[in-house]
């Protein structure tokens, strides 16, 4: 048993990867989830946004930064670097689902602390975010990832939760002996079976249950050792999931047109004129031009590439289409509801939206809106189908790394018809609701309604007591 006298606050943060927050809720009414339901007595559960593209990796910067992920350095789980400054890249382009995870640390912004940096000692488990952990990143290792990469490329998503148990049973061994101030573990499962089963399976909702497991794990050996009174267990999603019933080859579709197309997994085209990145699958980054070296805005391009644009609207699988403008205005159009720009003044805290249709309202938002805070601009999409759509598309579309356009897919479509080992009954990454939100389940109360996954980071420092001046896209939702 311990001996102090005083007691230190713990945080354990756990993701529920791909978890609906609806299939979230239906299961704790079903009394299936023990665990959890005890943390939802102390404190509540909530439905929040994700960060587009709503894809792992990506959508794990938000908690882990409380950044969107564009900000620091990563656009999608595969993107192009025009700049030529990626280091072991072939092609200069990245895939987050394959070797390349062992960069994702390093292709992050050094300028922006990670959670674990912030809180010491920390303490990493299957984590696509893990840079700082002082005690390690469980799961990222060459024999880790060796495993899950057999089991991930064969399709086989059972034998991706064995290896993932075996991980988190050797994060439970540090997190005995170490006591980490700051816990963060993932629990894939749920997302690798949705993909083939389904967001709403039986064999989803048994998953879930790891992330009850692994809670009352946590619980049981705090309580062991004496220090249950300071364990905080916090659990969120990061992406939600959407059945899928149809598939574009949209790399088939951009090569029928005459192009030249460099994607993933064919990275040897030579002479390529364009570059398609599509990730989730339900997005996609396409860069025109990939031998330019720097980003430009769209009225330098459109005199080339406005038909092909046009055409790409016009495809069934295309939800909306979005460009840069300029640095602070992103034009989006939607094939049936017209075309809008979204304009972003000031940064950080102090930033304003304004939303200013130029014909019909692309994304459903009643009309014209102007000078927008953080909160009014989470409002404004409450009612639409794209959810924090101003925020999402200003931060992301215009950023250095993104694509010069940026699609995200129809309800019911995904972009990347080929080179899957699962074939896809479920997918994300796109900008609709249902792709959008996630759960967020607290132990404790809150003095301001979550919004954002982004909101995690500094509730956590204040929860934690830990002062920063550290900029975020987030704010506390402990005070």
């Amino acid at each position: 048993m311990s001996d102090d006298t005083t007691v230190t606050t713990r945080l354990l943060i756990v993701v529920a990867d791909g978890v609906r927050p609806d299939v979230l809720r239906e299961e704790l009414e079903r009394g299936n989830l023990p665990a959890m339901a005890r943390l939802r007595e102390k404190g509540g559960l909530h439905t929040i946004s994700s960060s587009f593209p709503s894809v792992t990796g990506p959508a794990y910067a938000p908690f882990t930064m409380g950044r969107h992920p564009a900000s620091v350095g990563m656009p999608g789980l595969r993107w192009f670097d025009r700049a030529r400054a990626l280091s072991w890249s072939f092609a200069q382009a990245r895939s987050y689902s394959g070797i390349d995870i062992w960069h994702v640390d390093g292709d992050l912004d050094p300028r922006c602390p990670t959670l674990y940096d912030l809180v010491q000692p920390s303490l990493a488990g299957m984590m696509m975010i893990a840079r700082g952990a002082t005690h390690g990143h469980v799961g990222r290792g060459i024999g880790w990832s060796l495993r899950a990469g057999w089991a991930h490329f064969r399709g086989d998503a059972r034998a991706w939760r064995r290896v993932e148990q075996a991980a988190v049973n050797e994060f439970f061994r540090r997190f005995t002996r170490r006591r980490p101030t700051l816990s963060m573990l993932g629990i894939l499962s749920p997302d690798k079976l949705a993909h083939a089963f389904g967001g709403d399976s039986p064999v989803v909702r048994t998953a879930i249950q790891d992330v009850d497991t692994a809670i009352a794990r946590a619980q049981a050996i705090a309580a062991a050792d004496g220090w249950a009174d300071g364990l905080r267990i916090w659990v969120v999603g990061d992406h939600g999931h959407a059945p899928v019933t149809e598939h574009e080859d949209l790399h088939g579709w951009l090569c029928s047109r005459g192009h030249h197309v460099l994607a993933h997994p064919k990275l040897g085209t030579r002479g390529a004129d364009v570059a398609l990145m599509v990730g989730g699958n339900a997005m996609g980054h396409v860069y025109l031009d990939p031998a330019r070296r720097s980003r430009t805005w769209w009225p330098t391009l459109s005199s080339r590439w406005q038909s092909t644009l046009e055409a790409m609207l016009e495809r069934p699988s295309t939800g909306l289409l979005a460009v840069a403008m300029r640095a602070d205005t992103v034009r989006v159009f939607h094939q049936d509801n017209g075309v809008a720009d979204i304009v972003r003044s000031c940064e950080g805290h102090d930033a304003r939206w304004s939303y200013a249709p130029l014909d019909g309202d692309p994304l459903q938002l009643g009309g014209a809106l102007a000078d927008l805070d953080a909160d009014d601009a989470w409002l404004a999409g409450s009612n639409s189908p794209y959810a924090d759509a101003l925020v999402q598309l200003s931060t992301l579309v215009p950023s250095p790394r993104a694509g010069d356009i940026v699609v995200s897919a129809a309800s019911g479509w995904d972009l990347r018809a080929k080179y899957e080992p699962t074939p896809h009954v479920s997918t994300h990454g796109a900008l609709l609701n249902e792709q959008m939100l996630v759960p967020l389940l607290l132990d404790g109360p809150v003095t301001r309604v979550p919004q954002r996954t982004t909101d995690v980071v500094p509730s956590a420092l204040d929860l934690l007591r830990v002062t920063c001046d550290v900029p975020f896209d987030g704010r506390s939702f402990l005070r």
